[in-house]
């Protein structure tokens, strides 16, 4: 029987939430953290153990019996965890930002998770790694808003902060919905923008291959909270009257696979650029408002605003801290 490559040394549970471990084989698995032991057995090669909510704390042990195969997880902590996902700028790493470099610190209780792409076949960062805690010589390749908002989250509450991220740059909202629901949304080539049908993309850009692909396969891991950054590649005037209906249907597909009605979000909303507001203003522009018409709606999303502290001559804005202080403070 197999853990899922989540489950590693180092490892960041969600504080107040269900612990939920899970992987494939065949038989039947028993854990015991902090007192509690629960047990299951697989079904279609699937398995799951779900434990109770605990405070922030650690670092602790987990012992697991894999159908008689026994395994012990180390240096184990529960505190805040984040799913950070998106495109490009969700991605963007923290050496291209134009943060510092006294700002990368080693910090053993800041550890992220990478979600592999099948897509690239030798990833600097991967699901292989497990939880790699924060490190000066490595953040570097880290997401700047994930680490920059990690860091903010850590000395604004002292708990240990684990990032789960997964992104892929040039991706449409449709490849981060189930084929289902993507099918209902996706709109013809000529209505959409060129990001949906350029070759170069085709990989990850057809229904629902993200979701199943990266996103569903961290599900349903609890986290505290959710950062979307997407939109720039959405942004033609029809896929902008439909953007916030997207965003809903994304809201409300986490929160069934996280089985949390009351999962939150951050919303970043797409800064402004001034070659495609002149290229595509309305379609931009759009975008921009959909996001804020989706977030209006649901009482459990914050829009993050960043136009007026990010470059509007790039698609990718080099200034990350001030946009990552206020993510930090949505998400708190």
């Amino acid at each position: 029987m197999k853990l899922h490559t989540l489950f590693s040394d180092h490892i960041v549970f969600a504080e107040n939430l269900p612990i939920r471990i899970f992987g494939t084989g065949d038989g039947c698995v028993k854990v015991s953290f902090l007192g509690e032991t629960a047990a299951a057995c697989s079904s279609q090669g699937n398995w799951e153990v779900e434990l109770a909510a605990r405070e922030a704390g650690g670092p602790y042990e987990i012992e697991l019996d894999l159908n008689g195969e026994k395994k012990v997880l180390t240096d184990v902590y529960v505190g805040r965890v984040y799913l950070i996902a998106g495109q490009s700028n969700a991605e963007f790493p923290l050496s291209e930002s134009n943060t510092t470099e006294e700002i990368y610190k080693n910090d053993p209780l800041l550890r992220n998770y990478f979600v592999s792409r099948p897509w690239i076949e030798r990833e600097a960062l991967s699901s292989k790694d497990g939880w790699l805690p924060a490190k000066k010589d490595t953040v570097g390749a880290w997401s700047a808003i994930g680490y920059l908002t990690g860091n903010s989250i850590r000395t604004a509450t002292g708990k240990a902060v684990g990032l789960i991220s997964c992104y892929q740059g040039a991706s449409v909202i449709e490849s981060w919905l189930p084929h289902g629901i993507a099918d209902g949304i996706r709109l013809p080539d000529v209505e959409s923008y060129i990001d949906h049908y350029y070759p170069d993309f085709s990989a990850w850009n057809s229904n629902g291959v993200i979701f199943e692909t990266m996103l569903k396969t961290v599900m349903p891991y609890s986290v505290n909270g959710v950062v979307w950054y997407q939109g720039e590649s959405d942004t033609t005037v029809q896929e902008a009257a439909i953007y916030d209906r997207s965003l809903e249907l994304l809201f409300g597909c986490v929160r069934d696979m996280q089985r949390n009605p009351s999962l939150p979000f951050a919303v970043v909303q797409i800064a402004d650029y001034d070659y495609r507001k002149e290229y595509d203003p309305d379609g931009w522009k759009g975008i921009q408002l959909a996001q804020e018409r989706a977030a209006q709606k649901d009482g459990l999303v914050k829009l993050v605003k960043c136009a007026d502290i990010c470059e509007s001559s790039m698609i990718h804005p080099v200034t990350k801290n001030a946009l990552a202080e206020r993510i930090a403070f949505a998400l708190l």
